[in-house]
């Protein structure tokens, strides 16, 4: 356990410290030159170089992830893996009401509106930051454990609480709820490409919200949307409990991939 636990610590101190320290030595030589800072891009860049050193050292060097074959989709049913898809929406919408109920701050809300100003940040966002903590979490951690001897559904919770302690945002932390769906469907595939799939899908959604609606995106309520907190108390239970439905039949319904522990 405690080497895809150093696997995790390894890529949070490179992409957020390390990222963060290039991001300002770079901008404090571009200002000094009375250069122009591209902040966004800048940015973005700083941290695809960060997770690209982060990935590597953590395949490489601690040797925790199956690279390429994390990525095979054989033991894939398209037919179930809809059924997941569906179930982790159900389970985002319910759990992204919840957070506006109980009214939980989102810390990196201005980061990713910032990023989300240039290409290289959209795709970080969308695309290469999610991969990224799929193979992270879900390969480098959870597959880890169960490859040397982890019961699954502990592998599973680990990695969702290692989720919410990694990222130290309230909004974030909340739903690792989502986060045990993507280990359910890991541990059944034993591949990222499905949940690599649906974690795309969330933050792209993020993002296209965030570039459509600019600032307002921050003022955009949900509970007033569905039309009021009654409702939007009776989609969360309906939602949560669509999930779950969905999530048990697929559970019950494909055996757990014995790829993944080799």
């Amino acid at each position: 356990m405690k080497k895809a636990l150093l696997s995790v610590l390894v890529y949070f101190l490179i992409t957020q410290c390390l990222g963060a320290l290039l991001y300002a030595v770079i901008a404090l030589l571009m200002k000094s030159n009375n250069m122009s800072i591209p902040g966004p891009a800048l940015l973005s860049g700083m941290y695809m170089l960060c997770i690209f050193i982060a990935i590597t050292i953590c395949w490489k060097g601690l040797k925790v992830m199956r690279i390429p074959e994390t990525f095979s989709t054989s033991d894939i049913k398209w037919g179930w893996a809809l059924v997941a898809i569906v179930a982790a929406i159900a389970g985002i919408f319910a759990g992204n009401l919840l957070i506006e109920i109980i009214n939980l701050p989102d810390l990196f809300e201005e980061d990713m509106m910032d990023m989300a100003d240039s290409i290289w940040g959209i795709l970080t966002i969308a695309i290469i930051g999610p991969i990224a903590e799929e193979l992270v979490l879900r390969e480098g951690l959870c597959g880890y454990l169960i490859r040397n001897g982890s019961n699954p559904t502990k592998a599973i919770w680990i990695s969702a609480i290692t989720f919410g302690i990694i990222h130290f945002n309230p909004t974030q932390v909340a739903i690792a709820v989502i986060v045990i769906i993507l280990g359910v469907i890991y541990v059944k595939t034993g591949s990222i490409v499905l949940t690599s799939i649906i974690h795309i899908l969330n933050n792209s959604f993020a993002v296209v919200q965030m570039k459509i609606l600019g600032e307002e995106a921050k003022d955009l309520k949900m509970v007033d949307w569905v039309g009021g907190y009654t409702i939007a108390g009776l989609c969360i239970i309906i939602g949560f409990a669509v999930c779950y439905f969905l999530m048990r039949k697929f559970w019950e319904s494909n055996p757990s991939s014995t790829s993944i522990e080799h």
